[in-house]
């Protein structure tokens, strides 16, 4: 590979990246700050739509990453948004943007599900479909438990239950179906992409996310503390 063409690459990437990033802290900066000068929800609500949609676009404009710019806008204002929203606005912010993303998962759910309706059942159930839960369980056992690992020895150390829920627990949505469907149609494997996301996404709600509750009582991680476990951190505290 030329040089000049990994220069280029590497540039492009590093301004994908950190472009979409700094688009985001000053659109969503800009946003708190006009915020913070009024003390109307509706305008609350108006203003964080307009950081996260136009963060997405601006970057977008500039040729950086619009999710990246969203995503980084949407931290901000969710981590610092509370110092500048009014008292009332708080609340109301947060009930609006939980409607706006079961919109956009109802959307994404429907749009999934006219692009699989035309497809033969039987390919839900192909190998291919199988090797892909398997990779994607593969996936979330290697980004839980070895990063786990580095913590053994340390205050942050996680128990094995806890590392069996977050593995079992990795559960996908919206998200991987809308990336599904973002790949362009001049890709002749499109179909496959967007039926191997569906089925991921199916085997997730419907096996992981249901045996969930069965994980959590069979791990005891649901069980109060016991009194008699209880009473020592009790004494220490009034101590």
């Amino acid at each position: 590979m030329p040089r000049r063409f990994r220069f280029d690459v590497i540039t492009i990437f590093l301004w994908t990246l950190g472009g979409g990033l700094v688009i985001g802290l000053a659109v969503s900066a800009t946003i708190l700050q006009i915020v913070g000068r009024t003390d109307d929800p509706l305008v609350e609500i108006t203003l964080t739509t307009i950081a996260a949609y136009g963060s997405f676009l601006i970057a977008e404009h500039f040729y950086a990453s619009g999710i990246i710019s969203a995503l980084t806008s949407g931290l901000l204002i969710g981590s610092f948004g509370t110092r500048f929203l009014s008292r009332a606005g708080r609340d109301r912010v947060n009930w609006a943007w939980e409607y706006f993303a079961f919109l956009a998962n109802s959307f994404v759910f429907i749009l999934i599900g006219v692009n699989v309706a035309n497809q033969p059942l039987h390919r839900l159930g192909s190998a291919a479909a199988t090797i892909a839960i398997l990779l994607v369980l593969a996936g979330r056992g290697l980004s839980v438990y070895p990063l786990a690992g580095l913590f053994h020895w340390s205050r942050w150390r996680l128990k094995p239950s806890f590392q069996h829920t977050l593995f079992w627990g990795g559960l996908r949505g919206a998200l991987a179906l809308a990336l599904a469907l973002a790949v362009p149609v001049t890709v002749a494997e499109r179909d496959a992409i967007i039926l191997t996301a569906f089925v991921v996404v199916a085997f997730s709600i419907l096996v992981q996310g249901l045996t969930m509750p069965w994980l959590i009582k069979r791990l005891e991680l649901g069980r109060k503390p016991s009194r008699e476990a209880a009473e020592p951190a009790v004494a220490a505290a009034e101590s």
